[in-house]
């Protein structure tokens, strides 16, 4: 059990990531100890992702994916990590996992990155819309967010209440996701959401999102 705490979101509380940058501003010691501090929240996203994905079924799910805490000229902004089915362990679709200075999420994704080297499109990752609403019948919805890949990661998402009670939303926001793609995700915010328990709010989206993903295995 791991305590989402402020100190992990602190961590993201700056304008520059950029090593070059930083280097320009802090000493040796300085930007060593920044690098330690990344290095140690990240330490701690990695065990929650490994101990989420231990948790699985192992028949099922291919090793977590979990980002490196730089891209070898920057410290990230935000940490991630990946999950996917055997069964897609070659494909684009995924469930993200992300931890930023705003909010921790869990969401349904089509990962364009590499997609073309994959081999596939989102055209029929974006079909899952239409099986958002039968998904959604008897599950609390408080807290979950629709949104499309070109959304700024920090902007305020549609949520999904509103997507599901407002046609005329529910209809242009389809209008426009298909033109990329859709994401689906439950949310916990930054002094408003306490999580103590950082893998069972993993483990709990990844389980709410299986129908929806496992829809792409056929």
């Amino acid at each position: 059990m791991t305590e989402l705490t402020e100190t992990m979101y602190a961590i993201f509380d700056r304008q520059e990531f950029s090593f070059k940058k930083l280097k320009e501003q802090y000493s040796e010691d300085e930007l060593a100890q920044i690098k330690a501090d990344f290095k140690d929240v990240w330490q701690t996203w990695k065990k929650v992702n490994i101990n989420v994905y231990q948790k699985l079924p192992q028949d099922q799910f291919s090793k977590v994916h979990v980002e490196s805490w730089t891209n070898g000229w920057n410290l990230r902004d935000h940490y991630w990590a990946a999950y996917r089915l055997n069964a897609l362990a070659d494909k684009s679709p995924c469930i993200g996992v992300m931890l930023d200075k705003k909010q921790l999420q869990v969401y349904l994704m089509f990962q364009h990155y590499k997609s073309q080297k994959r081999g596939d499109s989102p055209e029929q990752y974006n079909e899952l819309l239409t099986d958002i609403l039968s998904w959604a019948e008897g599950r609390t919805t408080d807290n979950w967010y629709l949104w499309d890949k070109n959304e700024m990661e920090f902007a305020d998402h549609l949520s999904l209440n509103d997507y599901l009670t407002d046609a005329e939303k529910q209809i242009l926001f389809n209008k426009e996701a298909i033109q990329s793609s859709f994401l689906l995700g439950k949310f916990a915010f930054r002094k408003q959401d306490q999580v103590a328990n950082m893998e069972n709010f993993i483990l709990d989206g990844i389980e709410q999102l299986l129908p929806l993903y496992q829809k792409l295995v056929n």
